[in-house]
């Protein structure tokens, strides 16, 4: 045992350079949307931070000396076991490995979403013949918000029928739709307690809120002009409709259920036996 390890030992000395550093750069980042003031404090912050961790470590690291514990001060050794360590199984005891233990085909929720988008488009022309006496007022509503310049049009045309504006409308909805319930048919799987609360009440309550903040964010002016209450209504057609969907499509089993021959293809598994029966 040297010198220095009865001692001692020598680790690298303390600093708050990098600190200063990084407060700098982000002073400076700060000063693209608030005042020109951040950005000489962020500089000249960042330029001492780097200049204190330069001589920090250039041309001779810093380093200070740590006293070692006293020997009756120390933790005992560790005594090395050679018991050997009980692997669990899926299912035992709760224990699940990994989740999900099971997923829905995305097939599944391509079909959720087509099904939720066409709920979604009920409720939207119930909303407009309640609230204007046609259902194109709630569709042409929705094409001004994905097509801005359309929603400058004058009042009597967004309560009529526009077959250019109907169709990119409708290929805007079907597009979010699918991608949506491929969404839902990944997450679904994933989360505690009954999918269909997951899906049809907290999903939608959660992405109207990001909508809201959304929409306020990009046009201000269209958040007045939407019907919150029939728009969360809407979003929750749509989930109860695709988690309804999904829900009721045959899951597939992970390769953590299955055993080592079974996932390198050389036995069969208890999903291709019940496929092979069923054909």
């Amino acid at each position: 045992m040297t010198t220095e390890e009865k001692d001692g030992m020598e680790l690298p000395a303390p600093t708050a350079a990098p600190l200063f550093f990084a407060l700098g750069l982000v002073f400076i980042m700060a000063s693209l949307v608030t005042n020109e003031i951040f950005a000489f404090v962020g500089a000249v912050t960042a330029v001492w931070g780097a200049l204190g961790w330069w001589r920090e470590m250039l041309p001779v690291e810093h380093k200070e000396a740590v006293p070692l514990q006293a020997l009756a001060e120390r933790a005992p050794a560790v005594k090395p076991k050679s018991h050997a360590v009980e692997h669990l199984v899926i299912g035992e005891e709760g224990h699940r490995v990994r989740l999900p233990l099971e997923y829905h085909p995305y097939a599944a929720g391509l079909k959720g979403g087509f099904a939720g988008g066409i709920a979604m488009a009920m409720v939207g022309g119930v909303q407009g013949l309640v609230t204007a006496g046609t259902p194109w007022a709630a569709f042409n509503g929705f094409a001004s918000i994905v097509m801005p310049l359309f929603g400058a049009a004058p009042p009597a045309d967004m309560v009529s029928f526009h077959p250019a504006i109907m169709v990119a409308a409708l290929a805007v909805h079907v597009a979010l739709s699918l991608l949506i319930g491929i969404v839902y048919s990944s997450v679904l799987p994933m989360l505690p307690g009954h999918p269909r609360i997951w899906g049809g009440i907290v999903a939608p309550v959660v992405w109207t809120a990001a909508g809201w903040a959304a929409i306020g964010l990009v046009m201000p002016s269209a958040t007045s002009g939407i019907s919150w209450g029939w728009f969360i209504a809407s979003q929750i057609a749509f989930g109860l409709t695709a988690g309804e969907v999904i829900t009721r499509s045959t899951p597939i089993k992970t390769l953590q259920s299955f055993t080592l021959a079974g996932r390198a293809g050389l036995e069969g598994t208890e999903q291709t036996g019940s496929e092979e029966e069923g054909s």
